[in-house]
């Protein structure tokens, strides 16, 4: 016998429960997850997607993107070199991953405990489904405090920003 683990994918819907518990090879990386996860869902493939590092209140970390962007002279980390088992090898470890940053199909991935493979078993495989995934990936809610559409890039500047009112800054 060898040693697998089992992953929940929860799909961030809020008209039902959706999700697969898939069994996979602590070996394989990233990218190789991606795929299965994409496949699971039944989901069109050829998108862009990153996974993020979480904690246990789903707060979203550092990104793991498809591959490394060049856009730093340190190495970072891409879907092809972090290892499955190092980032869900225990049971609670925690990602996010979206796929599709127009649609934004968004999941939650948690690892629950290592599997048992009987002799012969292939790995990947989908050890449960519960409800059906949709078409279209479930809509958002970008709304901020007191209704108001919260912008893009909101948190990454200063909230006065705009608000100097000796400065002309056009109409857009």
């Amino acid at each position: 016998m060898s040693t697998a683990l089992k992953i929940r994918i929860i799909l961030d819907s809020e008209e039902a429960d959706i999700f697969r518990d898939i069994v996979v090879g602590p070996e394989e990386n990233l990218s190789h997850l991606a795929q299965v996860v994409i496949a699971s869902f039944d989901i069109d493939a050829g998108e862009i997607s990153s996974f993020y590092l979480s904690d246990e209140n789903w707060e979203q970390g550092e990104e793991i993107p498809m591959m490394d962007m060049g856009m730093s002279e340190e190495p970072t980390l891409d879907m092809e070199k972090v290892i499955i088992g190092s980032a869900l090898g225990n049971p609670g470890q925690r990602l996010l991953f979206v796929y599709d940053f127009i649609a934004m199909w968004t999941f939650y991935v948690e690892s629950i405990e290592p599997a048992e493979l009987d002799e012969g078993m292939e790995l990947p495989y989908v050890s449960l489904t519960v409800g059906d995934a949709p078409d279209t990936a479930p809509k958002k809610n970008f709304e901020g405090e007191a209704g108001k559409t919260k912008g893009m890039f909101d948190d990454a500047f200063g909230s006065n920003m705009f608000e100097d009112e000796d400065e002309d800054y056009g109409t857009f």
